[in-house]
């Protein structure tokens, strides 16, 4: 049989096997069957690039059907790169099988945003949906997702462009806002630059980034993210900054990790941390969603977001079971999986419930998305924030 599929074996091979993976996948309890964690999908990978199995439709389902919440490389003790092989495993299936027509207009979409046109409809949009007196809009999608959706800012990409001058400056930021904060949750970003602001930190906006690209790399569309990497190296190459600045562990692991900066790329949350900002609270209680990619991508330590919860003088913390557990969103995931994407979130929901917090605080747009959605549909009554716009809110 032909070995004609291009996956990084020596990566796969340093899994040893141990079924740690299992523990914290949050696709295999609604699967159950070897090829549902990380340890299975890897092992098919292998079979696949030694020619002992064919590269199949069912077994290209397998692999579609991973979050790439990337939790078994945080808890791996073998290092195993994970990520890698299924990125490169899932560009070879779309060149072999095809993309998918819901997972290839999603992509897309991405990167007709950030076009010039895609800007101006997205404000468009907002300014009319600014009419309409819901938050959200329920939003059916064609492969039977369902989901409340955030209504488009009438200041999409407001910040495009602009410095944001600190008082006494001890350093220069570029913020990379990420596609979600350009076009749904822009005060969100106005609230990120206020921080820095008030920790010292001049902001810089560039006019002209473009998606991050990975969601492209996750789904293994390798030669957009190229593209998509290649065209923001260029444009930040353009402004004077110290590091990089992100409110979207997302968007901030793929500058860490596949753009070959060689300045430092860090949460907004870390900066805040080390500031000595002070903040006041309405009496609160509050709980902790920790997105995965925060600790599997980016490396944050859960002690910067509880340090600074903590640091809300008259609120509390109640902290959840299972604080880093998946959402269930994990981008196109919920949309091509609807059916387990909503298993998980439930699941997520009842834990943060338990709680009995009137606030949950994350610091992923997506998270902040799903956790909203899930909050409706289960009707629990919680309000779902980012942790930027809670800070900026109390600040003293």
């Amino acid at each position: 049989m032909e070995k004609f599929l291009e996956i990084p074996l020596d990566l796969a091979q340093k899994c040893v096997k141990c079924g740690l993976c299992k523990s914290v996948c949050p696709t295999y309890p609604y699967i159950e069957e070897e090829a549902g964690f990380a340890r299975g999908r890897l092992a098919l990978a292998e079979m696949v690039v030694k020619g002992e199995l064919p590269l199949t439709g069912e077994v290209a389902k397998q692999w579609d059907m991973c979050a790439m919440c990337r939790r078994c490389e945080w808890i791996c003790p073998n290092k195993v790169e994970y990520k890698e092989v299924i990125a490169v495993a899932r560009d070879k299936q779309r060149e072999s099988l095809g993309q998918g027509v819901v997972k290839g207009m999603g992509l897309k979409a991405l990167e007709l945003l950030q076009s010039k046109a895609g800007r101006q409809v997205v404000r468009f949009t907002g300014k009319v949906m600014e009419l309409l007196p819901l938050e959200d809009i329920k939003t059916p999608f064609p492969t039977g997702a369902v989901k409340f959706m955030p209504k488009p800012t009438s200041k999409a990409f407001g910040l495009r462009g602009k410095v944001f001058r600190a008082g006494q400056e001890k350093g220069k930021l570029l913020f990379f806002t990420g596609c979600m904060i350009d076009a749904f949750y822009g005060e969100t970003g106005e609230n990120v630059i206020k921080l820095m602001n008030n920790a010292g930190y001049t902001v810089v906006v560039p006019e002209d980034i473009k998606c991050c690209g990975a969601p492209h790399y996750y789904s293994g569309n390798l030669p957009a993210f190229k593209k998509l990497k290649e065209h923001n190296l260029k444009e930040m190459e353009k402004y004077e900054f110290d590091g990089v600045v992100v409110a979207c562990p997302t968007c901030g692991g793929a500058l860490q990790e596949d753009y070959g900066l060689e300045k430092p790329v860090y949460d907004f949350a870390e900066i805040v941390f080390k500031s000595p900002l002070k903040f006041r609270g309405k009496g609160k209680k509050l709980t902790f969603h920790v997105p995965c990619h925060s600790y599997s991508a980016m490396k944050v330590k859960d002690e910067v977001f509880y340090g600074l919860m903590g640091r809300i003088e008259e609120d509390w913390v109640k902290k959840a079971e299972k604080d880093r557990s998946c959402c269930g969103f994990a981008g196109l995931f919920s949309i091509t999986n609807p059916k387990m994407s909503d298993q998980i979130q439930k699941e997520k929901i009842e834990d943060l419930k338990n709680t009995q917090a009137d606030i949950v605080l994350t610091t992923c747009p997506g998270c902040v998305l799903n956790l909203r959605d899930g909050t409706k549909k289960h009707k629990t009554g919680q309000e779902v924030m980012h942790l930027a716009d809670y800070l900026a809110e109390n600040l003293v």
